[in-house]
């Protein structure tokens, strides 16, 4: 079996944790001979807040608060959303090469390539988790796991899922820019809870990281073929990483860039028979980037996700949004206590696409656990 170098740590701080991911992808030169990859298994403190390489971290975080709870801010070099980690979310890095593995040439391959012992893992622990494109594993429509993906001028990769075993919602609604002035603190923890869940929730019992990081090893182990060596970071490596993290990681000029992306968001209230329909929604030019769609409506949950997934970074087009809604509707039995139609949901998801053209906003928000949502505190 093909030997990995495998590194366990816990507690890092965000520029430390940052840093040493980034460090390991400088194993990997264009010239040969290339070491073989590294797999690390590690805990942020308890809390960091992180945001994503394109995102603008003062639209997406709350700082204020973010001081007030000693949660540490960091940017990643992988894309996506901002993410609360702690020592209840499992942090999997992988590091590698193009050139080492001409199979992973396009992200798309790295996703599916490196979920999959994640996913087998989480079966073992009877989760039963699936990749959902682009960067997603869900479990029953809610989000357990982030996925990303990095690649550097000389070809090495960097792989990235931040994987929830746990979670601090109301910390998270503190710390992470939600409106939470439009909606009571129920309303949101409820709304985050049809979103996403975590291993000790399917579980419905509490589930240690270091008990879901032994099983994710032997799993990798298995689905990959290959055979981990534990190898720490040396104390000239560690030396290195903190160099890392002081120059980069914790300066202002990676921590406050801003994306040179414009995006936009809308948000529409339709009335049905079943009650408020709200519909919220992110652009990128014609593109939508992300649709939320929330309302007292267990009957339709699943639908719900099922538009929300399909719409995912498909054309601002009113045809194939309704082909999306309908296709969702007839995907098995719905029968609704009060009925909301095909129509009502084309128009809630149109009216909130005409009313983000209008309100044209400079950002690249939304976090990874709960979608674009138009804010009333200025960018």
């Amino acid at each position: 079996m093909r030997p990995w170098r495998y590194i366990e740590e816990d507690n890092v701080s965000a520029d430390y944790g940052l840093a040493a991911d980034e460090f390991l992808m400088r194993y990997y030169p264009v010239s040969d001979p290339h070491p073989e990859p590294t797999l690390r298994l590690y805990t942020y403190r308890s809390h960091c807040a992180l945001v994503g390489r394109f995102q603008n971290l003062e639209a997406e975080l709350n700082l204020d608060n973010c001081q007030e709870a000693d949660v540490q801010i960091g940017r990643r070099p992988t894309g996506g959303g901002a993410i609360l980690m702690g020592g209840d979310q499992l942090g999997i890095c992988i590091t590698t090469s193009a050139a080492l593995e001409p199979s992973l040439a396009k992200p798309a391959d790295v996703y599916h390539r490196f979920a999959a012992p994640v996913i087998h893992a989480l079966q073992q622990m009877g989760v039963r988790a699936v990749f959902r494109p682009k960067n997603d594993l869900e479990v029953g429509g809610k989000k357990i796991a982030g996925l990303g993906v990095y690649y550097d001028t000389q070809g090495a990769i960097l792989f990235h899922t931040s994987l929830l075993v746990d979670l601090d919602i109301p910390l998270m609604l503190r710390v992470l820019r939600i409106p939470t002035e439009k909606y009571s603190d129920k309303v949101l923890v409820r709304s985050v809870r049809q979103r996403i869940t975590t291993v000790s929730g399917e579980l419905q019992r509490r589930i240690t990281v270091a008990e879901v990081r032994e099983v994710l090893k032997k799993s990798m182990e298995e689905v990959l073929e290959v055979s981990l060596k534990e190898q720490p970071f040396t104390a000239e490596e560690k030396a290195q990483i903190n160099v890392l993290a002081e120059e980069k990681y914790r300066s202002e000029e990676w921590l406050y860039q801003r994306s040179p992306q414009a995006d936009m968001t809308g948000m529409s209230v339709k009335k049905t028979p079943a009650g408020l329909l709200r519909t919220y929604i992110g652009l990128k030019g014609e593109i939508i980037k992300s649709v939320l769609i929330t309302g007292d409506f267990f009957e339709t949950a699943s639908v719900f996700s099922r538009i929300e997934a399909g719409l995912k970074w498909s054309p601002l087009d009113r045809q194939h949004i309704r082909q999306v809604v309908e296709n969702a509707f007839h995907q098995g039995d719905i029968h609704l206590v009060s009925p909301i139609s095909t129509d009502d949901v084309v128009d809630a998801i149109w009216s909130a696409a005409q009313s983000a053209r209008v309100e044209h906003r400079f950002t690249y928000r939304g976090s990874c656990y709960y979608p674009s949502i138009p804010a009333s505190q200025p960018k």
